[in-house]
């Protein structure tokens, strides 16, 4: 029996040009900012497609007049704590990770001690690709994957297929008594179009043409991007010791 702690913290957004409650763009980098796990859903994507803007030119406020948009290099960001906590990584703790549930269950074999998930990659106890797991919002994505504060319809159409990894803070202790990790979590980088591989092109075609925006502008895939750190996620094992009589 693995005991399992989940810790949140607080995150605040970068400066810039406000466009609604939860959107700011930083102009400097021509970056949106979204605030808002469940604010960045079908309405906001579609806009995004056809006017480079979260908003439509009929939402005040919300529109910023006289920003000229770059259709191919449409780019959201949002914190790692925002969609860890509220989107699709709430469900996502340590042992979903089948590394974190190897080192826990076995006997480790490596010396006693702290090991970041690189030093274990050094070691040749993991590979890169341990770092990684993947799931989708489909409807029959693995580890309790879940649409968080969006709507499950809204989550598949923005995000389909998702990544999510153990990030640089990760700690793997291995002690006499007990092995535990202290798993720093974090959404990987995604991006959005009408060309997922997860699913046939029939039904991509057909999405763009029941869900997708009037005028379609994009050049590029709209790029979405996690900064900051990751959800934290403590799960350990004790281990029994047979003392000599």
């Amino acid at each position: 029996m693995y005991t399992i702690r989940v810790s949140e913290s607080s995150d605040s957004g970068a400066a810039g040009k406000e466009c609604s409650m939860s959107w700011t763009l930083d102009a400097a980098r021509r970056v949106w900012i979204c605030s808002t796990y469940s604010d960045l859903d079908g309405g906001a994507i579609n806009n995004l497609a056809e006017y480079g803007e979260p908003s439509s030119p009929y939402e005040h406020p919300g529109w910023i007049e006289g920003f000229d948009p770059d259709f191919g290099n449409i780019t959201v960001e949002m914190t790692q704590l925002e969609v860890m906590n509220h989107g699709y990584g709430r469900n996502i703790t340590a042992d979903k990770f089948p590394i974190v549930k190897r080192f826990l269950d076995e006997t480790p074999s490596i010396p006693f001690g702290t090991y970041s998930f690189d030093r274990l990659v050094k070691l040749k106890y993991a590979r890169e690709s341990d770092r990684w797991i993947h799931s989708n919002l489909y409807g029959w994505g693995p580890y309790a994957i879940t649409a968080g504060d969006l709507d499950s319809a809204d989550a598949a159409y923005v995000h389909g297929s998702v990544a999510l990894a153990l990030m640089a803070g990760t700690r793997f202790c291995n002690a006499q008594t007990v092995r535990r990790v202290d798993a720093e979590i974090g959404a990987g980088d995604d991006n959005w179009d009408f060309e997922s591989a997860t699913i046939p092109d029939v039904v991509n075609v057909a999405v763009a043409v029941l869900l997708g925006p009037d005028h379609y502008n994009l050049e590029n895939p709209i790029k979405i991007r996690f900064t900051g750190p990751g959800k934290r996620s403590v799960v350990e094992q004790n281990i029994r010791v047979e003392r000599a009589k």
